[in-house]
């Protein structure tokens, strides 16, 4: 069988063959490779219509593809970065550089390096009141819920901003679905810990107080409930 590298350079020799540079992001060729994986392609083109995305099989694999010029790779990247989470980033910082005729790869490559070892941005102070004000109304639905099945989404939503309220305040890189996960895990064990134990038991028990008792004490830690007083302009 073909390595993911092997696939992925075919794959872009086969669709994209006046492609000036191609990286294969990491996941498809570290431990935390699945038997669902995809091969996560960053290819950079001199003809237009870049940036897209598309999706394909080739080789018994799933493909993504994230096609770019140095131009729309710089602006993704910055709409990525203010946004705290930049999977361009980390496909090119982690990834495996698969060819580069022009020395753009090797930019991407050494770029996304440095710009994700720097970090996010810092949360400002009204961000961090959104972020306060969220948990704490979506706290109040959870103590209130009546509906079982209401239950499972208010909780579902609250275990995810409640991860990356912990990840802004520490400045760490968020992410999406298993990779919010990883990194709240990566930065505060404890607490990853205790948010899927006592979610695990609102959703085996419909008993919500553990829960509720670990997402408080989080927010505690960062100023506490914010609801009455609480004002923003109309977005």
């Amino acid at each position: 069988m073909s390595t993911p590298q092997d696939s992925a350079r075919s794959f872009v020799a086969a669709h994209h063959p006046t492609a000036v540079a191609a990286i294969l992001g990491g996941g498809a060729t570290s431990g935390l490779r699945t038997a669902t994986s995809d091969l996560d392609i960053v290819v950079f083109l001199t003809d237009p219509p870049p940036p897209f995305r598309e999706t394909a099989e080739h080789d018994g694999w799933p493909v993504e593809l994230f096609a770019h010029t140095p131009e729309t790779f710089e602006s993704y990247v910055d709409r990525e970065v203010a946004l705290r989470r930049s999977p361009l980033l980390h496909m090119c910082a982690k990834g495996t550089l698969l060819f580069d005729h022009s020395g753009v790869g090797e930019w991407a490559c050494s770029t996304a390096r440095d710009r994700l070892a720097a970090g996010p941005p810092p949360l400002s102070p009204t961000e961090l009141e959104d972020i306060r004000y969220r948990v704490t109304d979506l706290l109040d639905d959870l103590a209130g819920a009546t509906d079982p099945d209401e239950l499972l989404f208010i909780a579902d939503r609250l275990l995810t901003s409640t991860a990356e309220l912990v990840l802004s305040v520490r400045g760490k890189w968020l992410g999406n679905g298993k990779w919010l996960l990883r990194r709240l895990r990566e930065a505060d064990p404890a607490v990853c810990s205790a948010l899927l134990s006592t979610y695990r038991t609102l959703v085996t028990t419909n008993a919500p107080e553990p829960f509720h008792r670990t997402n408080s004490d989080v927010l505690d830690t960062v100023g506490g409930r914010l609801l009455v007083g609480y004002r923003r302009p109309p977005v």
